[in-house]
């Protein structure tokens, strides 16, 4: 009885061991595909994919680890229906046929300044009164990541503007119409007169702007798509909501190399005058900022989708030194998961000037565009805290998907 019931646990282990197993080989054949394949119209593209897959698509049975070649004359949108050993469905496959398209990569260093839409709420604080007791009107009603886009049914234009009507209640009950989790509320918060500077407060710390230096990845015609990922606020880490902004030109005042553990940066200046003003802020996304410029006159590239990136050598293209230049990196690989769109790829710096100028990849590079075989590729997103020499880059399809919206 003894050996039975051992022999009974040993092929449970053996069991479950084999469905571990299988469930990784399914999830690695699954992460192998991409989520989605873009093709130039009129263009034929080769793929392959190394995994036992087979997929269908406008009723035709592809079998992915062999080579085959997709070509399509009129645009459009596809799905592609990709199964392991034709039985267990992996994923679908999304086909987007576009038309070829050409931008100017221009990894201008420039001047960045965002307006929130509405009154960004960072945390709420205890003052004390003119009673002398403390006091935290905002506690429990106004939570981190809020916006704040009215006072008693008027638009805010501004943290000054906000603060003065807030001091105008004279300690009356006022409402506030706020955005939290893109539904809006309304919110009554009673001011109390502070024993610091006898100004009627709510207990909340509030943001109405920021700014900083990043890079300009590409323009096309008036449009331009720019830094590779979104604007996050510095408190919260959150997407910031913005109304508008604007690209201003930037000086490079000096370079803070970057070490492991510690990130470099570019230190800058930005001049606010008109004639600095490169363009507007539209858009905040997570892939990227966008909006209009002025058009430029640079050379032309081609979009290079991710079939198209190869690892090795590539360019980057950049006026870090005060010049526009191309510094020589290394693509180490390239993923075919869509899940982390600011992560499309991993770089490594190896041009020995640039090296030598910033040790690899510091903050407001973000943005700087990747060539490679004259194409745009994509950008530079991230660097390794451990290995500033290396980083992530975005992949061009994503940035300009998310400007065609």
């Amino acid at each position: 009885m003894r050996k039975i019931y051992y022999r009974r646990i040993l092929f449970v282990l053996l069991l479950l061991n084999l469905l571990a197993f299988a469930s990784l080989y399914v999830k690695y054949c699954r992460d192998q595909l991409p989520s989605s394949i873009h093709i130039e119209q009129g263009e034929e593209t080769c793929f392959q994919y190394d995994v036992p897959v087979t997929a269908t698509i406008n009723h035709q049975t592809i079998k992915l680890d062999q080579p085959f070649v997709f070509k399509e004359d009129s645009t459009g949108q596809y799905e592609m229906d990709a199964s392991l050993f034709g039985k267990i469905p992996l994923k679908k496959i999304k086909v987007s046929v576009v038309k070829s398209q050409e931008v100017i990569p221009s990894g201008k260093v420039v001047g960045i300044y965002v307006e929130t839409d509405g009154l960004l709420v960072l945390d709420t604080d205890t003052f004390t009164g003119i009673d002398g007791a403390n006091h935290t009107p905002s506690s429990q009603k106004l939570y981190q990541g809020d916006y704040i886009l009215a006072i008693n049914g008027k638009s805010i234009p501004s943290k000054a503007d906000f603060m003065k009507a807030v001091n105008q209640s004279s300690g009356e009950e006022v409402t506030l119409k706020v955005k939290r989790n893109e539904k809006e509320i309304s919110i009554k918060v009673k001011p109390v007169m502070s024993a610091t500077d006898h100004q009627y407060k709510i207990g909340a710390w509030v943001r109405d702007n920021t700014q900083g230096i990043g890079t300009l990845t590409y323009t096309s015609g008036e449009n331009f798509g720019g830094l590779g990922h979104g604007i996050c606020d510095m408190d919260t880490g959150d997407l910031m909501k913005i109304k508008g902004g604007y690209l201003m030109t930037a000086n490079v005042d000096t370079i803070a190399k970057g070490k492991s553990g510690s990130p470099g940066e570019i230190v800058g200046s930005i001049y606010y005058k008109e004639e600095n003003l490169i363009g507007s802020i539209d858009k905040n996304t997570e892939v990227g900022i966008y909006g209009s410029c002025n058009p430029s006159s640079q050379k032309k590239y081609k979009i290079g989708y991710r079939q198209d990136i190869k690892e090795g050598k590539a360019y980057i293209i950049s006026d870090i030194s005060g010049e526009s230049k191309q510094y020589e990196i290394k693509i180490r690989k390239v993923s075919q998961d869509s899940t982390n769109t600011t992560k499309g790829m991993e770089i490594e710096i190896t041009d020995k000037e640039l090296l030598k100028l910033t040790n690899g990849i510091v903050q407001g590079m973000s943005g700087t565009p990747i060539v490679q075989n004259g194409r745009f590729i994509g950008a530079i997103t991230h660097v390794f805290v451990s290995d500033p020499s290396r980083g992530y880059g975005i992949l061009a399809e994503t940035m300009l998907y998310e400007m065609e919206k």
